[in-house]
């Protein structure tokens, strides 16, 4: 509920007729209060197994980089496209928090599959936008492992060859 354009911390539950479990306002639904400490603690341990995967793809793109086999611009375009990919995650949280147009849920996943996944995952973890509709995880989880396909094949003999020569 909103309390002079400011959010509330209550839940809003339908809950049957005779149960007490919070107040009840005039349109019938209950409000519930939110322990702010107990959804804080959920959303840092649902957290912690995305950020790792997207810590180790970033180490796999630094060492590849090092190691000769990606040319130094993919780690860049990684780093610039997840900077973008936060920021455009952001926006759509800010514009759902005030009811406005937001982001078509297709150029979020696009621009996750071409490369801003991780960053994705940082702002979905911070956020908290996008981590519970599984739908969408399912769809972003896909386009993050066919992303990261595309760089293990780039990490080959011909896909570094490949990135080289589209890079000169």
């Amino acid at each position: 509920m909103r309390d002079g354009g400011r959010p509330t911390r209550h839940r809003q539950h339908r809950v049957a007729q005779g149960k007490d479990h919070g107040l009840e306002s005039r349109t019938g639904i209950w409000l519930c209060p939110i322990s702010p400490s107990s959804q804080k603690a959920r959303a840092s341990t649902s957290s912690v197994a995305p950020l790792i995967v997207s810590s180790l793809f970033i180490l796999i793109v630094a060492a590849g980089t090092l190691a000769g086999r990606l040319p130094p611009v993919i780690i860049g375009i990684y780093g610039v496209v997840s900077f973008v990919t936060s920021l455009l995650y952001w926006l759509d949280k800010s514009a759902a928090r005030r009811g406005a147009w937001r982001m078509q849920e297709r150029s979020l996943l696009f621009i996750g599959l071409v490369g801003g996944w991780p960053g994705a995952v940082v702002a979905q973890r911070i956020l908290r936008h996008k981590t519970k509709k599984q739908s969408f995880q399912l769809a972003f989880w896909v386009t993050a492992v066919l992303n990261s396909s595309v760089l293990g094949w780039l990490l080959t003999d011909s896909g570094s060859g490949f990135a080289k020569r589209m890079l000169e």
